[in-house]
């Protein structure tokens, strides 16, 4: 599947949230697309709702509680993905 120059802004975008943001010890350029980010990164259960808020603030969108799921949030593809289908919206 490729990814669009609108997603991969995101990506980016996610990348530098998830490393300055999350308080982990990783530099963005380290995240890969889908480096899970429990499994990979240690991303736990507190970080995850700090990435969602993140995001939130970040694309000025609202992430309704039955979106905030392990499968929208798996990785910075799957999360990418996601938040384009919020921004289209």
């Amino acid at each position: 599947m490729q990814i669009t120059d609108t997603q991969q802004q995101i990506v980016e975008r996610l990348r530098d949230i998830v490393a300055t943001r999350l308080d982990l010890d990783i530099k963005p350029e380290q995240i890969g697309l889908t480096d899970g980010f429990q499994s990979t990164i240690g991303i736990d259960s507190i970080g995850f709702i700090e990435l969602r808020y993140q995001c939130e603030e970040a694309f000025g969108i609202k992430i309704d509680d039955d979106d905030f799921t392990p499968d929208n949030f798996s990785n910075c593809d799957v999360l990418s993905r996601f938040l384009l289908t919020k921004l289209d919206a």
